[in-house]
């Protein structure tokens, strides 16, 4: 009798014991995270199948876990979240910071597509478009100065008349100049078109050029770019007949958000050769507040770009 009541205690120990090995449980590596150029990546670990979570109190989503671990993928916003998870009743709480807005889509759009259009005219009609830019920019800044302008008197308003009229005399010359350079620049656009950045793209992760020797990707919400990343193969790096678009892609990439493209080629180069002789990532560099990281594959180089 004794013997059998000390066997079903042993099995009601061995049971409770089990029981207490399967209690939920639910980690996260890190609690705050900050913003990326796309996306934050939450990781954490569960004894569960599954994790459940929601961003900013939307719609639940689950992940599986593999091997007691698991990831969740956060598009990074222009405003603070919070991701709750659970697992069986266990809870963490996961807050990832804003994102900077690099710029309004419009104008990068605008001065990349612009850019790269130029690229494809001729070297004469190159430096005919880049006078003609110029000339713009002056009688821009002469009309608004001579708006701003007060005149007293009739010979001083005489003047004025005779500056205003001068002034649209030379903007109706710079029309006729851009009229017969517009032939040459509807052929260009038309011979770069794959590698324009597309009118109206969706909000979120997407990408907006995507070719065998480039893809661009941009997290967008409206008409505010959050975070781009380019991605070039390796491969298309080891020759200079490839090396060259991917410098000019990169160059007008630079200045249409903002930065100086001719230090950032500069600081990349330095970058570069840095990851040659090192296994560790690139190290970041920035340019008039823009900050480009880079990061590599066996078969990709990325430049991420934030603010």
């Amino acid at each position: 009798m004794k013997k059998i009541i000390g066997l079903l205690f042993a099995a009601a120990s061995l049971t409770l014991f089990l029981s207490g090995c399967g209690k939920p449980t639910l980690t996260v590596s890190d609690h705050h995270l900050s913003a990326n150029a796309l996306a934050v990546t939450v990781k954490g670990k569960s004894n569960q199948a599954k994790v459940h979570y929601a961003i900013n109190g939307g719609a639940k989503k689950s992940t599986k876990t593999t091997n007691g671990a698991f990831v969740i993928s956060v598009p990074t916003k222009d405003y603070k979240q919070t991701v709750h998870l659970s697992a069986d009743g266990k809870r963490q709480t996961v807050h990832v910071a804003k994102a900077d807005v690099i710029s309004t889509y419009s104008k990068v759009r605008t001065s990349y597509n612009q850019a790269l259009t130029g690229t494809a005219l001729s070297k004469k009609d190159q430096q005919l478009a880049r006078g003609m830019a110029a000339q713009a920019a002056e009688l821009k800044q002469k009309s608004q100065a001579l708006k701003a302008s007060k005149a007293t008197g009739m010979a001083a308003m005489q003047q004025k008349a005779k500056q205003a009229a001068a002034l649209q005399a030379e903007a109706a010359k710079l029309k006729q100049t851009q009229a017969q350079l517009a032939p040459a620049m509807k052929q260009a656009k038309a011979s770069v078109a794959d590698q324009l950045l597309p009118a109206s793209p969706k909000s979120g992760i997407h990408n907006l050029i995507s070719s065998g020797k480039l893809t661009l990707r941009a997290n967008l919400n409206n008409d505010k770019v959050l975070g781009i990343a380019m991605m070039v193969p390796v491969s298309s790096l080891k020759h200079k007949k490839d090396l060259k678009p991917f410098i000019m892609s990169f160059s007008i990439l630079a200045d249409s958000v903002g930065a100086n493209a001719k230090h950032v080629l500069k600081d990349f180069q330095k970058s570069a050769k840095a990851k040659k002789s090192s296994s560790t990532t690139a190290p970041t560099f920035h340019s008039n507040g823009i900050r480009f990281s880079l990061g590599y594959s066996t078969s990709t180089l990325y430049v991420f770009i934030t603010k």
